[in-house]
């Protein structure tokens, strides 16, 4: 059933289909805002991804930098060590129907290869600004294709706002700390920077 690899299908449902509240969010991608959605996914998947990601032993610390950007977190960057339920998301996010869905909201063309990995915030750990501009790889067909959309969804439970790990939209000037099952979306461009602010050593989320 492909419609069990829809993102639509996981949405609250009132924000599935054409004429969802979601929608009101296009002009703003267009313009080059960032949209945040809280309570984006029903509960029981958001869940159920929380469980995946806060039993997983398989982390890695990541860190360098690329000019100016320097980075110091944790992540699962490869399918072979997401464990069962991330691998099932990550076939959700990169699904024909959830780009078609994307596109949709971004007026951009998504038909190239989505990248999905897991990030892990702990003391210590941020991303310095940047942009998310990058190449998305090679499709069967050997074409390169550029980064149009970024997401990132928040599943830290209980956060609070003084242990950092905040997006900083840099645009805007705007901090938006991690809360559960908040989705967060925006087109790559220029204008797009942002990081994620340093954790304090006292954070116990």
């Amino acid at each position: 059933d492909t419609s069990l690899l829809s993102i639509e299908t996981y949405l609250r449902p009132s924000l599935r289909g054409p004429g969802s509240a979601l929608m009101d969010a296009v002009p703003r991608l267009a313009a080059g805002g960032l949209v945040a959605i809280r309570n984006a996914f029903e509960p029981e998947f958001a869940e159920r991804m929380y469980r995946s990601l806060d039993t997983c032993t398989a982390w890695r610390v990541y860190e360098g930098h690329e000019g100016d950007f320097h980075y110091h977190h944790h992540n699962l960057y490869h399918p072979e060590e997401y464990p069962p339920d991330l691998a099932w998301c990550s076939k959700i996010f990169g699904s024909s129907s959830t780009k078609e869905w994307v596109a949709r909201l971004s007026g951009r063309s998504c038909v190239g290869p989505a990248q999905f990995s897991a990030s892990w915030y702990i003391p210590g750990d941020y991303s310095l600004p940047h942009n998310d501009i990058a190449e998305s790889g090679e499709s069967f067909d050997r074409k390169v294709f550029n980064r149009q959309v970024a997401f990132v969804w928040h599943l830290a439970k209980d956060w609070r706002s003084e242990w950092g790990g905040a997006l900083y939209w840099c645009a805007k000037a705007y901090y938006l700390p991690p809360v559960f099952n908040t989705l967060l979306l925006f087109n790559v461009g220029t204008e797009s920077n942002h990081f994620v602010t340093n954790v304090s050593p006292y954070a116990q989320g």
